[in-house]
């Protein structure tokens, strides 16, 4: 994994408004143009299955809670929620509802595993930034080259499920 310096593009915030991304510098630099990073096939690999064995274990704890009933304090969840929660987690076999997307936050040398930092699957903004906005940026800065991301495709297929 490369980090590697580039000059911003010509109006950016303007262009990240404009797909719908307005808060590129909300309490400081959000969204920065002045780096970019290279992974190798290897790289994206480790980093995908570091990703799905987190969403497994995080399935697991949320079971875990459900069916234990005992950790719905500690974790601060409202009384009033844990009817909601418990009904959406049996009503797909223990298996919750359907999730379109979850964002996890990872740091990451490029040795070792990834550590998570964050598990973020309640911020929509990610989608923007992560989809459209990413999208954008690489097709004005490097035309030729694709990206390790496959969040639109894997989004239309959820919609579809979910239609069904």
């Amino acid at each position: 994994m490369e980090r590697l310096s580039i000059a911003p593009r010509e109006g950016w915030p303007a262009r990240l408004e404009a797909r719908g991304f307005p808060i590129h510098t909300a309490d400081g630099p959000y969204w920065d143009e002045s780096a970019w990073y290279r992974f190798t096939v290897p790289e994206i690999a480790a980093l995908e299955r570091a990703t799905a064995e987190l969403e497994a274990r995080t399935l697991e704890a949320v079971a875990h809670v459900v069916s234990s009933g005992r950790w719905w304090d500690r974790l601060r969840i409202p009384p009033a929620l844990v009817p909601l929660i418990t009904a959406s987690w049996e009503a797909c076999e223990g298996q919750g509802a359907p999730s379109l997307y979850g964002r996890l936050d990872l740091a990451w040398s490029g040795e070792g595993p990834p550590k998570l930092l964050e598990y973020n699957a309640d911020t929509p903004t990610a989608l923007i930034e992560a989809s459209v906005v990413q999208w954008d940026w690489l097709q004005d800065v490097f035309p030729a080259r694709d990206q390790f991301n496959s969040l639109h495709e894997k989004l239309v297929a959820g919609w579809n499920d979910l239609a069904v």
